[in-house]
């Protein structure tokens, strides 16, 4: 049997901890995306994004307008 701990606290403390403390989950989460999103709304990534988009795009466009 393998048992994970973090911070020397068992998986199964954690995860009831979560649950008898939704708010501060919540609010931890909440933090977390709104990071993640202000992250993914920089420039550069943007631009990747939008970059890949067009790329699968055309990938698109070449596959079903061989047709």
């Amino acid at each position: 049997m393998v048992k994970i701990t973090l911070d020397e606290e068992s998986i199964d403390a954690i995860v009831k901890y979560a649950k008898t403390h939704r708010n501060e989950i919540r609010e931890l989460m909440k933090i977390i995306g709104e990071e993640a999103l202000s992250v993914l709304m920089e420039k550069d990534v943007l631009g990747e994004g939008a970059k890949l988009y067009r790329e699968i795009q055309r990938e698109i466009n070449y596959t079903y307008g061989k047709k």
